[in-house]
């Protein structure tokens, strides 16, 4: 009984970090789209100061940051979730 609270107490939580991975991932296709560079490019010149400071590029950077941390929950999320599974 236990494991299967768990199991669908992470499964909410899969499905929450899931939908912040996409809310964020459409927001840097309109940057992207906007200032007509990929991410990665960004990140690089933004990185070593050659974008300048508005505040397009700071948010840009904050939900790159961001969905580095969300991709790994994901990860943890899924790891507890096949071990739990395992033994229910």
């Amino acid at each position: 009984m236990t494991s299967t609270v768990l199991i669908e107490a992470l499964e909410r939580e899969l499905r929450l970090v899931k939908a912040k991975i996409r809310m964020y991932e459409s927001r840097v296709k309109e940057l992207e789209r906007k200032y007509g560079i990929s991410s990665n490019t960004f990140l690089d010149r933004f990185e070593k100061g050659e974008l300048g400071d508005k505040e397009d590029f700071f948010l840009w950077w904050s939900y790159l940051r961001a969905l580095s941390t969300l991709r790994k929950r994901v990860g943890e999320l899924e790891e507890e979730l096949q071990k739990l599974q395992r033994i229910h």
